[in-house]
């Protein structure tokens, strides 16, 4: 997925559903915003906001839902790009990526190794 300029992979095991564009909720103000999905309220994470990019105002272009554990939570990113399988020896930890939210790198296809997101770290 792409957050600003920024490439990221998540596990397809994390992955519940990928949407188009979204408006979040803000049930007021000075919350955080929301995403209401079949009468459930998620909360939303920002991906560029996380990864220090201009957060986004009142929506985003594409959303992926995501299981983190017990919770589920809408993660907004300006674009969902390809579902791939990797392989085991394709990922590997790193300790130099500069997302707290990322834990590993994997190689992906010709692209150069992207942050895999841990979804725990996330919330």
């Amino acid at each position: 997925m792409r957050a600003g300029t920024h490439l990221f992979a998540i596990d397809v095991d994390a992955a519940i559903e990928i949407r188009g564009p979204e408006t979040f909720d803000r049930p007021g103000s000075g919350t955080s915003p929301h995403l209401t999905v079949r009468g459930h309220a998620l909360p939303v994470v920002d991906l560029r906001q996380a990864s220090g990019l201009s957060a986004f105002a009142h929506g985003c272009p594409a959303m992926l839902l995501v299981q983190a554990g017990a919770e589920t939570f809408a993660l907004a990113v300006d674009e969902v790009r390809e579902i791939e399988s990797v392989p085991c020896h394709k990922v590997r930890p790193a300790s130099d990526i500069p997302f707290g939210f990322c834990s590993h790198y994997i190689t992906l296809g010709d692209l150069d190794e992207v942050p895999l997101i841990d979804p725990a770290r996330l919330r």
